[in-house]
């Protein structure tokens, strides 16, 4: 269950949704895939949502009631990063190290993934 901001609404309007009682809607099939230490990261798990097909995937690029829900599982289990795959060669990062974060990778600041990696606490023992 997602808020109904702007870009979810119009993603699913001619889909005859309706919001529930708090003004939230479902938004149907959203995959994970979980990873224990993969080899960028080996210190940390990595947990992967995936939406279920490409239109979704660019209604959650546009959604900041969709960024506002994984950012939050992401502090809520302690995470050190949120980032948003895009239908593009592009990474939204949304949460860093303790703090929210609008950047991309590649980007000003991150030229890669592995650079992004290179922030996360203990990455250099």
């Amino acid at each position: 269950m997602f808020g109904a901001d702007d870009a979810v609404r119009e993603f699913f309007e001619v889909r005859d949704s309706e919001l529930d009682e708090l003004g939230r809607i479902a938004v149907g099939y959203v995959y994970l895939t979980v990873r224990f230490a993969p080899a960028l990261h080996p210190r940390y798990a990595s947990l992967q949502f995936t939406a279920a097909t490409s239109g979704m995937s660019r209604m959650f690029e546009r959604s900041a009631s969709i960024r506002a829900v994984f950012t939050g599982l992401t502090v809520a289990s302690g995470g050190v990063c949120c980032v948003l795959d895009t239908e593009s060669d592009i990474l939204q990062i949304c949460w860093l190290n303790g703090q929210p974060i609008q950047e991309t990778v590649p980007g000003p600041r991150f030229a890669n993934y592995r650079d992004l990696v290179a922030t996360w606490p203990g990455q250099d023992q």
